[in-house]
């Protein structure tokens, strides 16, 4: 129970750094902005570039779907041209129509007017366009699956420089306490020197105790912010300058309520990753269809009009309105008849590559189901050594106050209290510690199932600015 007390005791340390959510503290001349996890993730969603970037390519689904419909439609083109020619004439024509020395050779100007518009639409093409459809539809959803993927690894990051930096403030609240119990251990050695209680060994002893708290309160001060810039960096919003995290120690728990069969199979219904296969194993189920349709013939229907003019002169120079119409309409099939094999040789490749891809959603499958697996066996292991841990600084905490007392009666030496001292303050580290590896365990977990958004509480959107 001392034990207990003295995690709370951290705890209410840690969190009278911070004055609230999104509280405005000012330190010297700069403003530390206090902030949660939550509030951390949702910075994120909206700054981190590597996140803004997912959500761009997830944007790209709706064009894909439109140039696949647009197969269906007919391809319209217009045209326009405009020119003027010259050329040196040195003969002429008599009256009977023979050719002559043209007695003074001249210059002749000419210009022309073209308009034009076609129209180009396939009427049959044996299934293959429904197939390609189904195929942009697949690939659409491969490329929105893998985008969540690189949104999960983001938001998990994020989470985890968050975690490091608590970790590093909860080990500076340990280590401040314990300077405080260095301080006292020193105050009360400096009175029994004086009062001749003690030589001036011990006295040196307990000097250099509180002279080497002092330097680890530093070292961890400098990984509290070393740690802080590191969150600032996966945050990504520029408006944050310094930061403060709201410090509540990570709440261990049995995992064995989780129920690991459930946690396999959500992890198997809601990765992207395995997603993401499953849609490439559609992707290559509607290219071998399109790939056999393509023996089918094809019927497509084709027509156009052009006006020209084409004058001696520059008149019809930019001319809007050329006179000379002229227009066409085509119906065309096409039977293939020999591809040289080549249509055998590109559907047996597409049934190789649709066999691949349900091997490798498989393979995706059993990857999954061992990375939960581990991740699960990693929890029970931190809540272990977690439960471990708190027996273990009971037991240091109640060594250290009986070697106290025996030391006030001269029966246990300066190393002995010395030992005891070092025992229980490593303790204290190592339990906290072990519930930051416990919590960097849970969020391993919610990675490899995919699923950082949904235990966050955060929806992932498109439009996210």
């Amino acid at each position: 129970m001392r034990a207990v007390a003295m995690v709370v005791a951290v705890g209410l340390v840690l969190s009278a750094r911070a004055d609230g959510v999104c509280a405005q503290s000012a330190i010297g001349d700069q403003e530390v902005t206090v902030i949660t996890l939550r509030e951390a993730l949702e910075r994120a969603t909206r700054f981190n570039p590597q996140y803004r970037k997912a959500l761009n390519r997830m944007k790209l689904e709706g064009p894909q779907r439109r140039e696949a419909w647009g197969a269906f439609l007919p391809r319209l083109s217009l045209s326009y041209g405009t020119g003027q020619s010259f050329r040196q004439e040195t003969t002429a024509l008599d009256f009977f129509g023979n050719p002559i020395e043209n007695p003074q050779a001249e210059i002749v100007a000419s210009s022309h007017a073209d308009q034009g518009a076609r129209l180009n639409l396939d009427l049959l093409r044996g299934g293959e366009r429904i197939h390609a459809l189904g195929q942009a539809r697949a690939q659409a959803r491969v490329d929105l699956l893998s985008a969540e993927r690189d949104l999960n690894t983001v938001l998990a990051e994020v989470q985890r420089q968050f975690l490091v930096a608590q970790r590093h403030e909860a080990k500076l609240a340990v280590e401040e306490e314990l300077l405080a119990a260095r301080e006292r251990d020193f105050e009360g050695a400096q009175r029994r020197f004086e009062l001749a209680a003690i030589g001036r060994s011990d006295l040196l002893g307990a000097s250099l105790e509180l002279a080497q708290q002092r330097v680890t309160v530093r070292e961890i001060q400098g990984q509290v912010d070393k740690g802080m810039l590191a969150l600032l960096k996966a945050i990504g919003d520029p408006s944050l300058r310094l930061i403060d995290v709201q410090q509540t120690l990570p709440d261990p728990f049995d995992p064995s309520f989780l129920g690991l069969d459930g946690i396999v199979a959500e992890a198997l219904a809601a990765s992207p990753t395995v997603g993401a296969r499953k849609a490439a194993r559609s992707v290559q189920q509607s290219r071998l269809s399109s790939v056999k349709a393509s023996r089918w013939p094809t019927l497509s229907l084709s027509s156009g009009f052009t006006r020209s003019s084409y004058v001696r002169g520059q008149s019809a120079l930019f001319e809007l309105d050329p006179g000379d119409f002229r227009g066409s309409v085509t119906l065309s099939v096409d039977i293939p008849l020999f591809s040289q094999f080549q249509t055998t040789h590109q559907i047996a490749s597409a049934e190789v590559e649709l066999r691949n891809a349900g091997e490798d959603v498989r393979q995706a499958e059993l990857e999954l189901e061992e990375q939960v697996k581990v991740r699960y066996a990693d929890l029970e292991t931190a809540w272990v050594n977690v439960r471990h841990r708190e027996t273990v600084l009971e037991v240091a905490i109640e060594r250290l106050r009986i070697v106290q007392e025996e030391y006030r009666l001269a029966t246990k030496s300066i190393e002995e209290l010395r030992a005891a001292i070092r025992e229980e303050a490593e303790a204290q580290r190592e339990l906290v510690q072990q519930r930051f590896e416990f919590a960097l365990a849970l969020l391993g977990l919610h990675e490899a199932a995919g699923t950082v958004a949904q235990e966050a509480g955060l929806e992932i959107t498109r439009e996210q600015d």
